[in-house]
């Protein structure tokens, strides 16, 4: 008698094998797919965002549930409808719509859209389109997803406001130390303010615009800080100043970088202080800088200073006129003075 293999399963006594039938294969298959249709539904209708399915005609063919309470519709009064029609937007029926970039090859797009409801509400979202592709790979519309920015608009809100308070403090904070400045020196009373609006003036007439004309404006307000740790009598002297007298007035632009370095302004205000007195040729103090090794608004705000201050009375002289200014600027233009900010100061006046 021939052995059996050792490979061959042992049948249990008693035990058959019932044959399954293809119906039985196709409705196990079927409730399969059933139970994975209802599984893909219940994520897309429990999506935290907004989420419409139109096709290459613009048929809307599903929404989610998040959807319809989003922009306040029922979903199945706008299914089967034109998207257009339902959900009107400044980029309907041109090239910024959405199933138009993607039918000319955009593979998935993303920006911020302010969506109008039926109600008028216009609800600002972060729109995300990408394409829809049949097994084949071939278009056959779009997904568009909306997710609500209302909360992250109110926190941007609230932040900049938060700034703008701050920064409205921190002005009248520099304006406070300027006037701490002029009551120790009336004689020079509004010579910041008047320098300040000297180097926007050349700092816009130059091309330079935005945040960075009130960093020159801020750092002009505060140029002569370190003055207050001058002796009044010094600065209100009607004679000539000896050398001892010079050099504390010398000391002015480092005393007022010591004061200022630590505050964290956002642009170069301390440096700028510290360099208004420096010369394009390096006969300036404190450092004897020269050329652009000076910063641009120090650069600046030395022609402001020099036109501002010889236009002005001083305890040791009177007011010399606009005319000796502007010839003493135009006079060393390129020598002790920025050219470019020279001749934006003579176009200015």
């Amino acid at each position: 008698m021939q052995a059996s293999s050792v490979n061959e399963p042992k049948k249990r006594r008693g035990s058959r094998t019932v044959p399954v039938s293809y119906e039985q294969k196709l409705k196990r298959t079927e409730g399969l797919l059933d139970l994975a249709h209802a599984e893909l539904d219940q994520i897309f209708q429990t999506a935290a965002d907004g989420m419409c399915i139109i096709d290459k005609k613009y048929n809307t063919l599903r929404v989610n549930q998040t959807f319809a309470s989003l922009f306040g519709v029922n979903r199945n009064d706008v299914v089967g409808k034109k998207c257009y029609e339902e959900f009107p937007g400044p980029a309907c029926h041109t090239d910024g719509c959405p199933m138009e970039r993607i039918f000319k090859g955009v593979e998935r797009l993303e920006y911020e859209v302010e969506k109008p409801r039926r109600d008028g509400l216009r609800i600002p979202c972060i729109l995300t389109a990408t394409p829809l592709l049949d097994p084949s790979g071939k278009l056959i519309g779009i997904v568009e997803e909306f997710k609500d920015i209302r909360g992250l608009k109110r926190i941007q809100n609230e932040l900049r406001l938060s700034f703008e308070k701050l920064q409205k403090t921190m002005e009248e904070v520099i304006q406070a130390v300027a006037m701490i400045v002029e009551t120790r020196d009336p004689y020079t009373a509004g010579h910041q303010k008047r320098v300040a609006d000297l180097a926007c003036a050349i700092a816009t007439e130059i091309g330079i615009t935005g945040d960075k004309i009130m960093g020159i404006r801020t750092s002009a307000t505060v140029h002569d800080v370190g003055k207050i740790y001058v002796p009044a009598e010094i600065l209100s002297k009607p004679g000539k100043l000896n050398k001892k007298e010079f050099a504390l007035i010398e000391d002015h632009p480092k005393i007022g970088y010591e004061i200022l370095k630590e505050i964290e302004f956002s642009w170069p205000v301390a440096q700028a202080v510290l360099q208004h007195h420096e010369r394009i040729d390096g006969s300036g103090y404190p450092q004897g800088l020269s050329g652009e090794d000076i910063i641009l608004e120090a650069r600046i705000l030395g022609v402001a200073d020099v036109v501002e201050a010889i236009t002005s009375y001083r305890p040791y002289r009177p007011a010399l006129g606009l005319d000796a200014a502007l010839q003493e600027i135009e006079n060393n233009r390129g020598i002790l003075y920025d050219a470019d900010a020279v001749n934006a100061c003579l176009r200015f006046i």
